[in-house]
């Protein structure tokens, strides 16, 4: 069922001279596929180390023969492999999280401490006097007119509704409301 993923890890420990883990151990011994895979890997590599010593040994390599490979590799990606190691690459996600988060912790304990207490401030007849001297002669007349409305909309809208509703009910439940049709046992 997991013959693929036993097959990578094989193939990665042998490719990277490790050992095989003890999972992966017990699944050779129990599989003939993957065994027949392993036994077929350790030929291979084996067969290719026998290969490159005999062709070191008997001199079938001319002297200059990983110069002239390293003249085909371009530049920039020798430099990075043969003089130097790879550097790990940059994780700045983690300090990116961390930051936001700190952020988003900040923002709510400054709307905390600089919200509004819970009780709304009480107006006092001196105030209301001056937001209509603010406002002039003719606002308060037109302000309750802007109030009436948007409400006289929303009863409307309620009214439909609940019409709308009584009518679907009665449509599923099937019931008279006139009590023409009841009769009694």
């Amino acid at each position: 069922m997991f013959c693929w993923l036993y097959r990578f890890m094989i193939s990665n420990a042998l490719d990277a001279g490790n050992e095989l883990p003890a999972a992966t151990q017990r699944h050779i011994e129990g599989c003939t596929d993957c065994r027949g895979f392993h036994r077929a890997c350790v030929s291979l590599g084996e067969g290719l180390r026998r290969e490159a010593a005999c062709s070191v040994e008997e001199g079938a390599l001319p002297a200059d023969f990983s110069r002239r490979i390293l003249a085909g590799v371009p530049a920039s990606g020798r430099s990075a492999q043969s003089e130097e190691r790879i550097a790990p690459p940059i994780r700045w996600w983690r300090p990116a999280l961390a930051a936001a988060c700190l952020g988003v912790a900040a923002l709510i304990g400054v709307l905390f401490v600089t919200s509004s207490p819970s009780e709304p401030p009480v107006a006092t007849p001196a105030s209301i006097d001056g937001l209509y001297k603010l406002m002039g002669d003719g606002h308060p007349t037109a302000w309750a007119g802007f109030v009436q409305k948007p409400l006289a909309g929303e009863i409307e809208n309620l009214t439909q509704d609940t019409a709308s509703a009584v009518r679907f009910l009665v449509a599923c439940v099937q019931v008279d409301p006139t009590g023409a049709g009841y009769e009694p046992n």
